[in-house]
C-alpha cells in the first residue's frame, strides 16, 4: 500500500503543475531615469560652443541652448586675447550684447574675462574657480549657487546681481560694487575686500 500512496502523491504533485503556468522571468530593470528636470548632457565639442557664442552671436547661442541639453565649457579660454578676431570686437568683450546670455551649468574655471560684459546674464552653477572677471560688468547677472573661489573680481560691478549661495572663498572682491547684490547664505570665507559688501544682502552669509 505504501508504494501506491507514493505514486499518487507523486501523480497529483504533477497534474499540479501542469495546470499552474510558471511565473514569467523578472524584466531587466530599465536604465535609471534622468534626474527629474535635467535632461541628460548632450556632448558638443568646445570648438563648436565657441563659434556659437563668439562668432554667431547670443541670439544663436540661447537657441542652441534651449535646443539641445549640453553643458558650456569655456574652461581656460581667453576672451581677452580672442575678442580681436571676433564679432566681440576687442575690449571689453561684450558677451551677452545687450542680450540675457543664458550661460547656466558653464565651465569657466581659469577664464580671463577681464572686464568682460554679462551685466544680467544666466550664470546659475558656474564654474569660476580662479576666473579673471577683473572690471567685469554682472550688474542684475544671476550667478546663484556658482562657485567662484579664488575669483579675481577686483573693481568688478555686481549691482543687482544674485550671489545667494555661491562660494566666494579666497575670491578677491577688492574695489567692487556690490549695492543691492544678494549674497544669502554665500561663503565669503578668507575673501579679500569685505568693504565692497556694504549694500550687499549678507543674510547667512558663511566667514569661515
Amino acid at each position: 500500500m505504501e508504494w501506491i500512496m507514493t505514486f499518487l502523491s507523486w501523480l497529483f504533485s504533477w497534474f499540479w503543475r501542469r495546470r499552474t503556468p510558471e511565473a514569467a522571468p523578472a524584466a531587466a530593470p530599465d536604465a535609471a531615469p534622468a534626474p527629474a528636470g535635467r535632461a541628460a548632457a548632450t556632448h558638443v565639442p568646445r570648438g563648436l560652443q565657441h563659434h556659437w557664442l563668439v562668432d554667431e552671436g547670443v541670439a544663436h547661442w540661447n537657441a542652441q541652448r534651449k535646443a539641445e541639453a549640453f553643458r558650456p565649457d569655456f574652461a581656460g579660454y581667453d576672451f581677452v586675447a580672442q575678442a580681436k578676431d571676433t564679432r566681440l570686437w576687442g575690449q571689453p568683450a561684450d558677451l551677452g550684447g545687450g542680450a540675457r546670455v543664458i550661460l547656466a551649468d558653464v565651465d569657466f574655471m581659469g577664464a580671463k574675462l577681464a572686464r568682460a560684459v554679462l551685466a544680467g546674464a544666466d550664470l546659475r552653477r558656474a564654474q569660476l574657480q580662479g576666473a579673471e572677471l577683473t572690471g567685469a560688468d554682472l550688474a542684475g547677472a544671476n550667478l546663484e549657487g556658482a562657485d567662484l573661489t579664488d575669483c579675481d573680481l577686483r573693481e568688478a560691478v555686481l549691482e543687482g546681481a544674485d550671489l545667494s549661495r555661491t562660494r566666494l572663498v579666497r575670491a578677491n572682491l577688492a574695489g567692487a560694487k556690490l549695492e543691492g547684490a544678494n549674497l544669502a547664505w554665500a561663503d565669503i570665507s578668507h575673501m579679500a575686500g569685505d568693504a565692497a559688501l556694504q549694500g550687499a544682502n549678507l543674510f547667512g552669509v558663511r566667514r569661515g
